[in-house]
């Protein structure tokens, strides 16, 4: 019912998109290059011959070309489990859909029951034959430096999995690897920084109110002005005493408020819960299996799209904004955050951002975590199980990013 995609793995072509990928990264990604210490190569190579998750960051949509050009230099194939809405609808999309499934992807429609997609991680983790990548935060932060809060589902899949193994009489580890991924640009970014908080400023900023302050200053008074401009539009009264990120998070609640009223729904979840739920909600609806609905089916189905409309520009803008704090560039001043928040606000002004200059993406993984050694365990506390397991698993990933972060901070000078 949810137009599942499967994987449909093909050695050829996988070998012909590693030929070929040198160029499309040249085309598309700025000449990505990717940069990984001898002993997470030797973690990853550990457990090739096991059942194995690989739990990544998900800091920028450039994140799953990352993992397959890990991939083709392990000479390892992966799958990996990707949102429904990737493979999109139309021609080109139909095709890049196609070639996922032959490059080892399926599609899971996230938030909901996908029967399909659990029964296929199961199945890929249980056999053991290729390592499986699955974002664990499930949706892009844009932020080098933070991760967000990970989703419960991948944890519990793997205990569901081992119940498979054990079913089946297979006594073998599953192994968990966090993974952290940090992008630094390899050129000096400052007169592009500067360039694109002109054109930011000409866009959103009064003639009279451009004038000459320091760079973080200038980035902070874009993102004020719209902050305003959209605490108009939403109707948000802005208290002057409150912070800045009282406001910032005073405005998402309130569009989030407004997509849920015209969704008939109610939560008392934080806001990232919330709009993962709606996102989920969305995703359901959209990829829907429309070919086997009757005529009356497909006239409700079509209402329900024509009232997510009304909120779809809502929804793209708290996925933009849903990690951005104030002070995120304060904590540190370099060339990274700066066109992290830019890529933000020019998503949000002009409808679409640029990627810019030459960047290396460093891949650091932490000791595998053998799961077979919590699963007597679990099988008496699954729900605080999957829930410790998994905060350990996003805190270190947080550390490993954090590490790499200190890494390029020692070496970076512009």
């Amino acid at each position: 019912m949810l137009g599942f995609k499967p994987p449909k793995p093909n050695l050829s072509v996988i070998k012909v998109a590693n030929a070929i990928m040198p160029l499309y990264n040249r085309l598309y990604l700025k000449g990505l290059t990717l940069e990984i210490d001898a002993e997470s190569v030797a973690r990853l190579k550990s457990t090739q011959d096991y059942s194995t998750l690989i739990s990544p960051n998900h800091a920028a949509s450039a994140d799953p070309i990352v993992m397959f050009l890990l991939s083709k230099n392990l000479s390892q194939p992966f799958y990996y489990m990707a949102a429904r809405e990737t493979y999109g609808k139309g021609v080109f999309r139909g095709f890049q859909g196609f070639l996922m499934q032959r490059l080892g992807v399926y599609s899971v429609v996230r938030g909901t029951a996908d029967r399909n997609a659990f029964r296929t991680t199961r199945q890929v983790l249980s056999e053991g034959k290729w390592p499986l990548v699955i974002f664990g935060e499930g949706e892009i932060s844009r932020q080098n430096d933070t991760v967000m809060r990970f989703e419960r589902g991948p944890i519990q899949l793997c205990f569901w999995a081992m119940d498979d193994m054990k079913k089946a009489e297979i006594d073998k580890p599953l192994y968990v690897v966090p993974l952290g991924i940090k992008y630094r640009y390899t050129k000096d970014m400052w007169n592009v920084i500067d360039a694109a908080l002109t054109a930011l400023e000409r866009n959103i900023l009064p003639p009279t109110a451009r004038t000459p302050i320091e760079r973080y200053q200038r980035l902070r008074r874009i993102g004020i002005a719209v902050l305003k401009t959209l605490a108009d539009e939403y109707q948000f009264k802005v208290v002057p005493s409150a912070s800045l990120n009282e406001q910032i998070q005073g405005l998402k609640e309130q569009i989030l408020s407004h997509a849920e009223k015209i969704m008939g729904i109610q939560s008392d979840n934080d806001v990232l819960i919330r709009v993962r739920a709606l996102k989920n909600l969305v995703d359901a609806e959209v990829y829907r299996d429309v070919e086997q609905m009757t005529e009356y089916e497909r006239k409700i189905h079509e209402e329900q799209l024509q009232k997510f409309q009304q909120f779809y520009p809502d929804l793209n803008r708290l996925i933009n904004f849903i990690a951005i704090f104030d002070g995120y560039v304060a904590e540190e001043h370099s060339p990274e955050r700066y066109l992290e928040v830019i890529f933000r606000l020019e998503k949000e002004v002009f409808g679409v951002a640029k990627m810019r200059g030459l960047r290396v993406a460093s891949i650091r993984t932490g000791k595998p975590k053998n799961l077979l050694e919590h699963y007597d365990t679990y099988k008496s506390q699954k729900k605080e199980t999957v829930e410790k397991i998994t905060t350990e698993l996003e805190t270190e990933v947080q550390n490993l990013v954090t590490e790499l972060s200190s890494e390029h901070n020692l070496s970076h000078k512009w």
